[in-house]
């Protein structure tokens, strides 16, 4: 689908061809570019004008969670250059740290994904890639270097440094590091949300060598922190629990990821060759300020996860039709930083916690696309995987499975398209939430979590069909969707008694929608305007705010923009504008109807490159123009439909960043 406010710098900015999607018309592309185009700094503002796409959790980045067609990012596959990231560190808090400034593009798939993704995407992918030396190298240039700075009057400001060049042809080296610091934003009524200021660091060095033609070696690291004071359930500013303290404390999340890689670009009849190798580690940890969950005041604890593994994936081309065809095996482990429950015996199984888990998935794929005459192309994919879990209390649990996928496309005019998809997807049981390795339900820890012995895959079943209409100025796009999950996997407190803690299969989701877009462009001038709306339902009911880790339920809506360029000044001029309606539904007891105001925000900017050739760059933003109050809805709020527990947007935010590329 047209990505909305992107839709224009996607196409004028970076050629991206994604070749092979299933959905490819339900695929949004993102580009660098235009992420810098908006002074974006964080995965709200990278990805809220994206047609089928919401982040919650306001203006603090560690509270923000994503959500594709009303899915949270859990139910995803979310990569950074190919390596899978982390997994469920604490319900309370997001999972995806990303600095805008270093990528090259994200790609979004909703709904279906390929083989080639990787393992268990249910309700889609995320992936995220950073920029090398050869992006930012201008022709003839052998070394550069890059200086970043900015300002934001909702209090903020970031500076950051590159260098890159390229040696002796065969290697080159990218290196940055960029600081991000925030404060305590305001929102659209003036007030100050407390405990929303934090500092994130960002560190990016790859480096690529070709010893040979057509064959490269590659070895990259990516480093990302956020350390503040927030609370203790860093989403939620309005929560006052009697017994369990939604105390502010100290708290860093960091995340470190290295790959080494291979790749042979083909010659003759040898396939073309990606292979990665990889190594992500993630840690939260928090400092107590007062007792809770069986820890004292100034007591230290956390989580770590750590994945490592590989992915291989070749190409070849056997006539018209082309062949991909691979392995991937990723190990995962989760574990808690200075626990208090290790030993201690759940009843239920009779079995110690041992304050830590693993999973592990291995798989193989193979797919293809290919012309079928002179009006159809066709799609086609599998991968099977193996999958095993151990869960903090020893108990092991494994499964198979087959997941295939397939789409047609209709070329029914020179202009005009059809395209039906389908998949399958199967996931076992991985990971659970880190943070319930040694913090169950009470603040002694009276319920600890266990996965139930009953529990099993999870199944996920999409199908999508599309039109594309493309003539001249004009571009069009519609889909409609469906997507099945059955067997989600959820915790749950009543498998037995109402004081059994289990993580088990709880039902079935449901959600369907659609998703139209259209833009004209002529000369110098862009319009664009898309409409989306996905019903997401588990057991027959609208999800709510509660339903963490699954999703959440939100009102139509509308995603405009305008842009203009004029070359004489190397001037690009843009706005978005978000209209979202308003959204009733029941809460899971089915006795309270919930309401969710509507809003509409514009955001504009400007970009001006005084010396032309990206050499220096001052870009003007003004996000929220109007100083708009609201609250975004996929933020965290009260089931009962008493109150929002979350945060707010920020207010009206003018940012004025500089750029000097040398």
């Amino acid at each position: 689908m047209l990505p909305g406010g992107a839709l224009a710098q996607e196409t004028v900015l970076d050629t991206v061809v994604v070749s092979g999607q299933a959905f490819s018309d339900a695929t949004v592309v993102v580009t660098g570019d235009e992420l810098r185009a908006r002074a974006v700094r964080d995965v709200r503002e990278a990805l809220q004008n994206e047609v089928g796409v919401s982040v919650g959790g306001g203006g603090n980045a560690i509270a923000q969670k994503i959500y594709v067609r009303g899915i949270e990012d859990m139910l995803l596959t979310f990569t950074l250059d190919g390596v899978p990231q982390g997994g469920n560190i604490y319900h309370h808090q997001g999972r995806v740290m990303m600095d805008p400034s270093l990528l090259k593009r994200i790609e979004i798939d909703k709904g279906g994904t390929v083989a080639s993704v990787g393992p268990g995407g249910l309700a889609g992918s995320v992936r995220m890639t950073t920029r090398d030396a050869r992006d930012l190298l201008r022709p003839g240039q052998s070394f550069g270097g890059l200086l970043t700075g900015g300002l934001s009057s909702n209090k903020g400001d970031r500076v950051g440094a590159a260098v890159y060049g390229e040696l002796a042809g065969d290697l080159d080296f990218l290196v940055s590091r960029n600081r991000n610091e925030t404060r305590d934003y305001r929102d659209g009524d003036g007030n100050t949300q407390p405990q929303t200021a934090s500092e994130q660091n960002s560190t990016l060095a790859k480096f690529n060598w070709h010893p040979a033609p057509a064959h490269a070696l590659s070895l990259g690291y990516h480093g990302i922190s956020d350390e503040g004071t927030r609370f203790l359930r860093p989403h939620m500013v309005g929560f006052a629990h009697p017994v369990a303290s939604n105390v502010a404390m100290p708290q860093k999340l960091e995340q470190d990821t290295v790959t080494v890689g291979y790749r042979f670009d083909g010659a003759d009849r040898l396939p073309a060759v990606e292979l990665t190798g990889f190594l992500d580690e993630t840690s939260n940890a928090r400092t107590n300020v007062a007792p809770i969950f069986a820890k004292p005041a100034g007591y230290r604890y956390g989580e770590e996860l750590t994945v490592e593994g590989v992915n291989a994936l070749l190409t070849s081309d056997l006539g018209s039709a082309r062949l991909r065809y691979g392995l991937n095996h990723h190990d995962r482990k989760a574990r808690a930083v200075n626990p208090v429950m290790t030993g201690v015996v759940k009843e239920n199984i009779g079995r110690a916690n041992t304050s830590e888990e693993s999973a592990r998935v291995s798989g193989i794929l193979v797919e293809t696309d290919m012309p079928l005459g002179s009006m159809f192309l066709l799609d086609l994919g599998a991968r099977y995987d193996w999958y095993d879990y151990t869960d903090p209390y020893g108990q092991d649990f494994s499964s198979s499975g087959l997941s295939p996928n397939a789409a047609v496309t209709w070329l029914a005019t020179d202009a005009l398209s059809f395209r039906l998809g389908a998949s399958r997807t199967k996931r076992g049981v991985g990971l659970g939430e880190a943070f319930f390795i040694d913090n169950g339900g009470g603040v002694d820890n009276a319920s600890m979590y266990a996965a139930h012995p009953s529990l099993g895959p999870e199944t996920a079943t999409n199908v999508e069909l599309g039109a594309n209409y493309r003539s001249g100025p004009w571009d069009l796009k519609v889909a409609v969707f469906r997507m099945t999950i059955d067997d989600f996997i959820d915790y749950r407190r009543t498998f037995e008694s109402p004081n059994d803690h289990f993580r088990g299969n709880v039902g079935q989701v449901k959600s369907d929608g659609y998703e139209v877009g259209g833009e004209y462009r002529a000369g110098h001038l862009r319009v664009g305007a898309s409409v989306a709306q996905a019903r997401p339902k588990l057991n027959g009911v609208d999800l709510d705010d509660t339903n963490f880790s699954l999703g959440v339920s939100t009102g139509r809506t509308w995603l405009l923009n305008l842009g203009y360029v004029v070359p004489a000044w190397n001037l690009d001029l843009g706005w978005n504008a978000r209209v979202v309606e308003k959204h009733e539904h029941r809460n899971a007891a089915g006795v309270v109807t919930l309401v969710k105001d509507s809003y509409t925000v514009h955001d504009v900017h400007a970009n001006w490159q005084p010396l032309g050739h990206d050499r220096l760059r001052v870009t003007l933003a003004v996000n929220n123009l109007f100083d708009e109050f609201y609250f975004d809805q996929s933020t965290y709020g009260l089931s009962s439909g008493d109150s929002v527990l979350g945060y707010p947007e920020p207010g009206r935010d003018v940012r004025l960043n500089l750029t000097w590329q040398f």
